[in-house]
């Protein structure tokens, strides 16, 4: 699946909902700030716009084709579309604006994702929209047994440079400061955090490039030259005093390294999605865990990156080492799972429920193993030393990245 953004500016809050007669998975969206009418439609992910013009019930819409039988489509526009068939179209490319023309009662996008021809349920920024079913079993093509779906408000992340990214430590109460230096606020769509010789090393992606901010060089955010980068699957080691890079192009995980200016190489792990890498090293060999086909892979420097099916299935994976064991935390249907390379993998639930399936970070810090995750917009943290009671800490944002140093533990969300 393309990593879906909700087809709106960056930080707008609209209202998601349907109706009976409605198709299922078929979404209403209104703007929850006033007036709807006249409001930016966005390409919610890239793709080739598969038709722009008008029908007599969709009125003046798009379509968009994101590959691999993903198409979103954008009904009832103000006015005729602002892009062509056969135009390509980045992820928050404007489409046109929100009107009522067609089969309407009145100013509204209504929004359709497919895969194959079929409707399918819409997923913004890796979560769920929750709107499937419409409560009826006369529409169609698709009838999903239920009552209506409940309306919910959902907030865009759909931002091409970034939102701004900031530090909170568990030194300072979690006290979230804006990460910002010579170059202006570190902005991005996702974080990597990695120190070295005590130094503070934090990765940022945006608009597909990935850059370099340092503490001890006051945060002065640097372009790696690392470009192309899709979704929000970003993560950075250190191994033998070199930084690695990992992002996700074309489906297939690359490295770059500090040890050769950035160059960005393809490792030939392939067929896996955009919104979630993790990486660690141990004994001297880089591990890659990504996800393909809902279940969490295997890849590493020493069987030359051959990506093996762990069994354990996930949205969202980041590994720690602790001591010779490797160990994953996964995100399923909302739940955290632990899975332990000295186990045979085997997936146990932490009692964690209620997270964001888009994202999870994890750490391991002077024997406690540590997992944070987003619920409700807020970061949350739970620790094998408290049975993985997951709390709050209070430090807002869509995503994090997490760096234990000198036993002070650091948050960089965005």
């Amino acid at each position: 699946m393309p990593f879906f953004q909700l087809p709106f500016p960056c930080g707008e809050t609209w209202r998601l909902a349907t109706y009976h007669g409605h198709d299922d998975y078929d979404i209403d969206m209104t703007f929850t700030g006033g007036g709807s009418s006249g409001r930016a439609i966005l390409a919610s992910a890239a793709g080739t716009v598969a038709f722009a013009g008008w029908g007599s019930g969709g009125g003046n819409y798009v379509v968009v084709d994101h590959g691999g039988g993903w198409r979103s489509t954008y009904l009832h526009m103000i006015e005729s579309p602002m892009v062509g068939t056969g135009q390509s179209v980045a992820q928050g490319q404007q489409l046109g604006r929100v009107g009522s023309t067609g089969n309407s009662t009145g100013p509204h996008l209504h929004y359709e994702v497919s895969r194959d021809g079929g409707k399918t349920e819409a997923y913004f920024n890796g979560s769920p929209s929750g709107i499937t079913s419409d409560g009826s079993s006369a529409t169609g093509p698709i009838y999903v047994e239920g009552a209506v779906s409940a309306a919910r408000n959902a907030t865009s992340a759909n931002c091409q440079n970034g939102t701004q990214v900031y530090e909170a430590s568990s030194a300072n109460g979690w006290r979230m400061l804006p990460v910002s230096g010579g170059y202006g606020p570190v902005t991005g769509t996702a974080t990597a955090a990695i120190q070295l010789n005590g130094v503070k090393i934090l990765y940022s992606l945006k608009n597909g490039q990935v850059f370099e901010a340092a503490s001890n060089a006051g945060w002065a955010n640097l372009n790696s030259g690392i470009n192309g980068a899709q979704g929000t699957a970003l993560a950075a080691i250190t191994l033998d005093g070199v930084k690695y890079v990992y992002t996700v192009i074309g489906g297939y995980v690359h490295e770059a390294s500090s040890a050769n200016g950035w160059r960005n190489l393809n490792t030939g792990i392939g067929g896996v999605g955009s919104s979630s890498i993790s990486v660690i090293q141990l004994g001297g060999v880089k591990y890659i865990y990504s996800i393909v086909g809902g279940y969490v892979h295997e890849a590493h420097s020493a069987n030359g990156w051959r990506n093996l099916n762990t069994g354990v299935p996930g949205s969202a994976v980041a590994a720690i080492a602790a001591g010779n064991v490797k160990i994953l935390y996964v995100v399923n249907g909302g739940s955290v799972y632990e899975a332990a390379s000295n186990a045979g993998w085997a997936n146990n639930w932490t009692g964690i429920s209620g997270v964001s399936s888009a994202t999870i970070a994890a750490a391991y810090s002077n024997g406690e193993k540590l997992i944070y995750t987003m619920a409700g917009g807020y970061v949350h943290e739970a620790s094998s030393y408290n049975g993985w009671r997951n709390l709050n800490s209070g430090v807002t944002g869509s995503r994090t990245s997490v760096l234990a140093l000198n036993g002070v533990k650091y948050l960089y969300p965005n």
